[in-house]
């Protein structure tokens, strides 16, 4: 969704589990390797856009390797989870900022 914040990930593709799915989309998108066992499940999304219903995990990683970098032209930004409000988001994002503010 051009021009909004959004958490990084993407689609599963076929064969894929959501935590394979994240773990390559963290490599394509920033740059970083994270093993399976430095993730944790913490919510999900379910949303319904006009056009498809989006199921959405959202996890928690604290340790990686390599450095962040936008490997997608993207703009990236470190913010504390209570200033998240202040980004434009997809509708199906929102909800998951209460969840990171009461962990973080």
């Amino acid at each position: 969704m051009a021009g909004l914040w959004e958490f990084p990930g993407g689609k599963v593709e076929a064969g894929e589990r959501p935590e394979e799915s994240l773990i390559r989309e963290l490599k394509e998108e920033l740059g970083i390797v994270v093993k399976e066992e430095c993730i944790a499940p913490l919510t999900f999304a379910s949303h319904l856009y006009p056009d498809f219903h989006l199921l959405m995990p959202l996890y928690i990683c604290r340790r990686w390797e390599g450095f962040v970098e936008a490997r997608e032209k993207q703009v990236l930004k470190w913010v504390r989870p209570n200033a998240l409000r202040n980004y434009p988001m997809p509708p199906a994002d929102e909800p998951l900022i209460s969840h990171l503010t009461a962990l973080l």
